[in-house]
């Protein structure tokens, strides 16, 4: 399959609206890669970004005119890398690139981490730790490292998605409390996985996962 690179000229399934109102996303401009399957990177620059259920819209201005809008179907793509000087999801965007479970995760952080003093402390670790780890998994999409990240950043998002859903106050503390342990743990053994495969470029084995 190839990746669908032709400009959009459609808002999305054959609707009317404006492409700037399809999918999800924001007005903060973004540097972004995309990896197809076939592994060919490609550097789309600073540009903003939207994402629907089954593709990425990409376009170098904000309101996604159809003529400047590409279109990347998702089932095409091992994964995008989107950096910007506000988002700190390293790890997070190097296993499981931009989309639906990194929106879910960023929200737990701003809604039930950041406002804590211990979750504050988390957050400063994980930032001040995860960037060369971050690093070592892009270079490895396929280690077993970062296919085992990549689990664990997906079931965080799902429970993430479970939290914000349940309506009792018990139940959403027993996910918070589940969540911020397996994130404690992810990123335990995104560390661990860095350093092992660190290891093995320093001694040569750079290809091997």
């Amino acid at each position: 399959m190839s990746t669908d690179e032709t400009p959009e000229t459609e808002a999305g399934g054959g609707t009317d609206r404006p492409l700037s109102e399809t999918g999800v996303g924001d007005s903060r401009e973004k540097h972004l890669v995309v990896v197809t399957e076939s592994g060919e990177r490609i550097d789309r620059g600073e540009v903003y970004v939207r994402h629907t259920e089954s593709a990425y819209l990409v376009s170098p201005d904000v309101e996604f005119p159809a003529a400047e809008t590409t279109r990347y179907r998702k089932e095409n793509l091992d994964r995008v890398e989107i950096s910007q000087h506000h988002s700190n999801c390293f790890i997070t965007t190097a296993a499981a690139g931009e989309g639906p479970t990194l929106d879910s995760l960023r929200d737990f952080r701003a809604e039930v981490m950041r406002p804590t003093r211990s979750g504050r402390v988390l957050l400063w670790v994980y930032e001040a730790i995860s960037p060369p780890v971050a690093a070592t998994l892009d270079r490895h999409p396929r280690s077993t490292t970062t296919r085992l990240v990549r689990r664990l950043v997906d079931r965080c998002g799902a429970l993430a998605d479970c939290r914000r859903a349940a309506t009792g106050a018990a139940e959403r503390a027993a996910l918070s409390v589940t969540l911020i342990c397996l994130y404690v743990v992810g990123v335990a053994f995104a560390a661990l996985g860095h350093g092992w495969l660190r290891g093995r470029e320093l001694a040569g084995g750079r290809g091997i996962n």
